[in-house]
């Protein structure tokens, strides 16, 4: 993997390729100088499932979001053992009240992240409730939350503030409770040293001011923190195009693609993702195309 200048951004669109028994694409890379501690093990990630919308997009034959969202659950169950997940990241735009009646069907265990479809207050509320077991923080609920698995600590950020806009914000008085800005600085300076971070609306790789990133401080911010701090990687969805990857200083970005409709008819999918004391490996793995 090319090592990258802070402000130099890489995106490596995403191919499908053979060698898994579904499609994927296998990226591997060197781990942070210091991540490679940890317990081998396999996650998956899903980015924005909208569970809720009807067939369209040239997807008509992959039926329902709820339906391409269990496409992807179908493809996980039948990974071979060794690639089994522990559990599966969701990086937002669930679209709760259309998966709330089905979830009991999803035997793998998930972990959530709110995206600017659960930017509301009682969405927000039911999103906490749906996934209880996480959103919480020395036991009273929070937006934001974290959790260590074999060495290495899962940090889900919320940066979908309110009114639904696609321009992520860390402080808002959407989000419950305030001050997750300190609390990320403490997340990411805990003693493990794998740190995963996963959130629905990437930060700008440049700090710039765009549509569908972060606003542009808050986007500055987050960056120095990260450059700072080296997670090993962070997991984004909310662009709905196909996965690519840039480097925030030392540490690997992922604009995963939706399990549910993408631009520019590239696949849907999700990725898989195997943490080892060598690195980390990504494979993706197409679970539909449009016609």
């Amino acid at each position: 993997m090319q090592n990258l200048d802070r402000r130099q951004f890489l995106i490596r669109a995403a191919s499908i390729g053979a060698g898994f028994t579904l499609a994927g694409r296998l990226h591997t890379a060197e781990a942070a100088e210091d991540s490679n501690s940890q317990t081998p093990f396999c996650f998956c990630v899903i980015a924005d499932p909208h569970c809720s919308e009807a067939p369209s997009k040239g997807l008509e034959k992959e039926g329902t979001g709820l339906d391409r969202f269990f496409k992807a659950i179908n493809a996980i169950k039948q990974l071979p053992e060794e690639d089994k997940p522990d559990f599966t990241l969701l990086l937002g735009d669930l679209h709760i009240d259309a998966l709330t009646s089905r979830l009991p069907e999803v035997a793998i265990p998930l972990h959530a992240t709110p995206g600017n479809h659960e930017a509301d207050q009682e969405k927000r509320k039911a999103l906490r409730a749906l996934f209880s077991g996480d959103f919480t923080i020395d036991g009273k609920e929070s937006d934001y939350y974290s959790f260590v698995h074999k060495g290495v600590r899962f940090i889900s950020m919320c940066d979908a503030g309110k009114g639904g806009e696609h321009v992520g914000q860390l402080c808002s008085e959407n989000i419950t409770p305030s001050g997750q800005c300190e609390w990320l600085e403490r997340e990411l300076s805990a003693p493990e040293p794998g740190k995963i971070l996963f959130s629905h609306i990437p930060p700008e790789p440049n700090g710039q001011d765009r549509n569908m990133y972060l606003s542009c401080n808050d986007s500055r911010w987050f960056n120095a923190l990260v450059q700072e701090k080296q997670p090993t990687a962070m997991f984004f969805g909310h662009l709905h195009n196909a996965t690519a990857e840039y480097a925030i200083g030392k540490t690997r970005v992922f604009t995963v693609r939706s399990s549910c409709w993408n631009s520019g008819k590239a696949p849907i999918g999700f990725m898989h993702v195997r943490m080892t004391t060598d690195g980390i490996q990504m494979r993706e793995i197409e679970t539909g195309r449009c016609e």
